[in-house]
């Protein structure tokens, strides 16, 4: 049974089986988590060999960012343990989430975004099951994973053309003109370019120094046009890049507990996880510009370095890749350079026909 001894707030459990009383504090006034906690401990009571303890999803939340929060994706991480802990409760016990939990939570994820955007939350959440199960907690079950993750086209990378460019600047709010050309110009990661700080940068050596995804620090060289647009960024934060707030606004918290800092007309601010995300989506609209993502500018800026050197391994270093087999997504604009030239050879060979390709042998 679970009750309160006197000036006490924590709810306590007491029972008895096969003649031996179990009878300890719960350390918690919520009585529904004591409840939980109450029925973990009869189930120990009666199944001795499991010792791991008990970890709530709050918890364990808190623990993987002792690991996490140092990562450049940290940003994206915390937005999406939110939605986690908001989903399933933060009080629930891990070993109480159950398939049909997370897969009723991935259903209700899926409304009004595309499948890849709910995979990048599944697998934050694997990755918070996985580090309580390896610190030697009580997870229960581990959750199929493979099974909740939603099925992707295999489409190439979209890219950015020079007329759509054009476009986009055109339409594109003036006080994000430098945070978008740095992004194409640079192509870093979106998380990269928002953390970005003046400390990491070296205007003498022409390097700047980041944290790349993975964690792993690198130092980068910076471009003529990199550099140009550093400096002329005004030093108002240890951010490089920052946004002109469009409306003054007080210190509050949103519906979903969220809490806003205070801001002026007219006074810059650096960049959170999203905050670019509506005058970006906006400009899209306006340039008539469709499927275009931000993290599209890192897949054009790769395109462009690796028509120009032709060097697969440069545009891996230039893009901060670990693998080549992670560069090898590029490896169809050789190709297409590799066709064109052929076909450039071919017309002007006077023996080699030069016949026009069926539909067919297009397909």
């Amino acid at each position: 049974m679970l009750y309160k001894q006197a000036r006490s707030p924590y709810w306590r459990y007491d029972f008895v089986i096969n003649g031996v009383r179990y009878s300890a504090s719960t350390r918690t006034a919520d009585k529904r988590a004591a409840a939980k906690i109450e029925a973990d401990a009869r189930l120990q009571a009666v199944t001795p060999n499991r010792s791991r303890p008990v970890i709530t999803l709050d918890e364990a939340a808190a623990l993987y960012a002792e690991r996490a929060e140092t990562l450049p994706s940290w940003l994206n991480a915390k937005r999406i343990i939110k939605v986690l802990l908001a989903g399933l409760g933060a009080s629930t016990f891990m070993g109480d989430v159950t398939q049909r939990d997370l897969q009723l939570l991935v259903a209700k994820r899926r409304v009004g975004r595309a499948n890849s955007s709910v995979n990048r939350e599944i697998v934050i959440w694997r990755a918070i099951w996985r580090h309580a199960d390896e610190t030697r907690f009580d997870i229960g079950e581990m959750p199929a994973w493979g099974k909740l993750l939603l099925k992707v086209s295999d489409q190439p990378a979209r890219t950015l053309s020079a007329a759509e460019e054009t476009k986009l600047f055109a339409a594109l709010r003036s006080d994000l003109h430098d945070f978008v050309a740095f992004a194409l110009a640079s192509g870093w990661r979106l998380s990269e370019v928002i953390r970005l700080t003046w400390r990491d940068v070296d205007m003498a050596q022409r390097t700047a120094t980041t944290r790349i995804k993975g964690g792993d620090t690198i130092e980068r060289p910076l471009g003529a046009a990199m550099l140009a647009l550093i400096a002329s960024q005004p030093r108002v934060c240890p951010q490089v890049f920052t946004f002109e707030a469009q409306a003054t606004r007080s210190k509050h918290t949103t519906k979903d507990g969220r809490t806003r800092a205070a801001r002026r007309k007219g006074e810059r601010y650096p960049f959170s996880s999203n905050g670019w995300r509506k005058p970006w989506t906006a400009a899209l609209a306006e340039a008539g510009i469709d499927a275009m993502r931000f993290h599209d500018l890192r897949h054009t800026r790769g395109t462009r370095i690796l028509r120009a050197t032709n060097n697969l391994p440069l545009t891996g270093k230039a893009l901060g890749h670990r693998s080549l087999a992670t560069t090898m997504r590029y490896a169809h604009v050789l190709n297409e350079d590799l066709r064109a030239g052929i076909d450039a050879a071919d017309s002007v060979s006077p023996t080699i026909p030069t016949l026009p390709i069926s539909e067919k042998q297009k397909a």
